[in-house]
């Protein structure tokens, strides 16, 4: 049986944060080493993914809380959101293979638990369709990462196939299709970013200056740290895959910006 540290900062440097780290970065005195390790309850180990559930993190107390908390707080302990991307997965599968149809899905995974993947249901205005938010740290990306969101949403039509920039400088998918998701996922970390943990109760996009690497009169560039502290929220350090239990079962929302300004 694995065991998982408390990610004190444990895997901060890794993946996302070498793609726009500056070539002589400078040290903020970051461990890389945990601090110690916690072992996990066997039943609480999703055998799906061979992580343990977002709430085997949580004190008994928190748990009780939970339970008698919000509709959303009882569908957090009834399935765990962390493991929603496996649904997702099978839900396309199915879906392209004409098992079933979007309708057919079950409700909490819909309307609550594929937030945990970033896809919100706009039942409203395009049934059956979602807008997919990214994990976008400093708001940074490249030509090949904007062709690929352009391809993604452009099936959709003009319409409902829409790239949106949102105010904490990330990105929004909107008109993606549960039975398209697994291919927009698996480009998505392809190309060093994901989805995962980015809506609902989690860790949001991480807010840098966006004048970072160009201020010559700023104190920080803050594109290191936002992705570190993206990839300490949404990657695994045990299986450097991404989705992270450790912080996969906040009580709400939790916003995160980086200013390296002398104006601010």
């Amino acid at each position: 049986m694995p065991s998982y540290p408390p990610l004190a900062f444990a895997a901060l440097l890794l993946g996302s944060a070498a793609a726009f780290a500056p070539s002589n970065p400078p040290s903020f005195g970051i461990e890389t080493t945990a601090l110690s390790s916690t072992a996990v309850d066997p039943n609480e180990i999703d055998v799906r993914t061979g992580k343990p559930t977002g709430r085997s993190f949580l004190s008994a107390e928190t748990l009780e809380r939970a339970a008698a908390g919000s509709k959303i707080e009882k569908i957090k302990l009834a399935k765990d959101g962390t493991s929603a991307f496996v649904d997702v997965y099978e839900y396309a599968r199915k879906i392209r293979e004409g098992e079933m149809t979007w309708e057919e899905v079950e409700a909490a995974d819909m309307d609550t638990r594929l937030k945990w993947v970033g896809m919100l249901h706009r039942n409203k205005r395009t049934p059956g369709q979602f807008m997919m938010r990214l994990k976008v740290p400093n708001g940074i990306i490249n030509s090949d990462q904007l062709r690929f969101y352009a391809d993604c949403v452009e099936k959709y039509g003009d319409e409902k196939g829409v790239v949106d920039i949102s105010t904490r400088a990330n990105i929004q998918l909107r008109g993606v299709k549960i039975e398209d998701a697994p291919d927009i996922i698996d480009g998505l970390h392809a190309r060093n970013q994901t989805s995962f943990q980015s809506a609902l109760d989690n860790v949001r996009n991480m807010v840098g200056s966006p004048l970072a690497g160009i201020d010559d009169q700023e104190m920080v560039d803050t594109r290191e740290l936002c992705n570190a502290i993206n990839d300490l929220v949404s990657l695994d350090p045990v299986t450097q895959t991404r989705g992270n239990p450790y912080w996969g079962n906040l009580p709400r929302k939790f916003n995160i910006a980086i200013s390296g300004s002398r104006d601010d």
